[in-house]
């Protein structure tokens, strides 16, 4: 485990939560932080994409390499990481969100990201397409892991802009309406992310194995530099259509920020203060409980919403977000603890 990574999983997650506050679009003290800052937390998405690439090649690489695992293996492991709280979520939504046995099934079976209706790819706990992505990520892994093996650098730079270009000619040509679902939500676009995050893998793998000394002062200057680099996307982020805010714009910062945060892995000689901060255990442990996070929260704001003020207590604002937030961030630990953990093990132990 890279423990900067892992702690940086729960901060994009809270971006998202951000971005799901749409309740504060109708309070006028709210409507302009949430129309230029919070309604652009699904960059985190983004992050969450590539990094997966990232964390994969990271834990599988060489034990596909040197076939010190079988398929059979990965795929358990990847189906008991995700699905046990995914389903206990989508039951969990079903009371609110209900909209059909047909949709149902779709989400049930993991394959809702596929369907280009947002009544379909947004139904029951909207937030879960992306999860639905991420499998079909995962069933591509052996392949695309085989093929990163055989590829020269010079080719994996050539498909890298071989994506760019694919994808920058879809924001050119694809009618508007097409494009929310084409650029951001199809997982046939999105693994573009995933294959990305490889390819990172393979430049912190190639430093490593290098062995270049990087002093602890570059080292910082490299880290603080792709905090930076992201500020500046995000304050200019208006400047750009948002069909590319979906998809490539944000690639550089999120490449450099998650490079950066895995200096532990290129070299331990030079551990510098950002990644002591990332590595403090309060911070791994919220990143531990972010897929939790991520799939609870769109959930509470829900229910928060659809009940507030039911027993004459009638919450706004700051301190109805501040409340949503708490509420969500326990029932994360707790389903990190009690669902998430044992069913993961479970599972491993049911197939082995």
């Amino acid at each position: 485990m890279i423990k900067p990574l892992t702690s940086l999983r729960f901060f994009f997650a809270f971006f998202v939560f951000l971005s799901h506050l749409s309740y504060l679009k109708e309070d006028k003290r709210y409507s302009g932080i949430f129309e230029n800052i919070f309604s652009e937390g699904f960059l985190g998405v983004s992050f969450f994409f590539i990094l997966s690439g990232f964390i994969l090649a990271l834990n599988y690489r060489d034990k596909f390499k040197d076939k010190k695992i079988s398929l059979k293996k990965f795929y358990v492991a990847r189906f008991a990481r995700i699905y046990p709280l995914y389903l206990v979520t989508m039951v969990v939504s079903i009371p609110a969100l209900f909209s059909s046995f047909k949709i149902l099934l779709y989400n049930i079976f993991l394959i809702q990201s596929y369907i280009p209706d947002q009544s379909v790819f947004f139904s029951y706990n909207a937030p879960s397409w992306s999860i639905s992505d991420e499998m079909f990520f995962y069933a591509l892994f052996p392949i695309l892991i085989g093929v990163s093996f055989k590829l020269k650098r010079i080719f994996k730079i050539a498909l890298l802009i071989l994506f760019i270009v694919l994808i920058l000619m879809l924001n050119i040509f694809l009618p508007e309406e097409r494009t929310h679902y084409w650029l951001y939500i199809s997982p046939l676009i999105r693994v573009f992310d995933f294959i990305l995050g490889i390819f990172l893998f393979d430049v912190a793998l190639h430093f490593k194995n290098k062995k270049i000394v990087i002093s602890k002062t570059t080292f910082s200057v490299f880290e603080i530099s792709a905090y930076i680099i992201l500020g500046f996307f995000f304050i200019f982020h208006k400047n750009l259509p948002i069909s590319y805010r979906f998809s490539v714009y944000y690639w550089l910062p999120m490449c450099l920020i998650i490079l950066s945060s895995a200096q532990s892995f290129i070299s331990e000689r030079n551990i510098t203060w950002v990644t002591k901060f990332l590595s403090w255990k309060w911070f791994v442990y919220l990143g531990e409980i972010s897929f939790a996070f991520y799939l609870i929260h769109y959930l509470v704001i829900t229910y928060t919403i659809k009940y507030n003020g039911l027993r004459g207590i009638y919450l706004n604002g700051t301190l109805l977000a501040l409340t949503m937030f708490f509420i969500t961030l326990i029932a994360s630990i707790f389903a990190y603890e009690v669902i998430e953990k044992p069913l993961n093990k479970k599972i491993k132990n049911l197939f082995s």
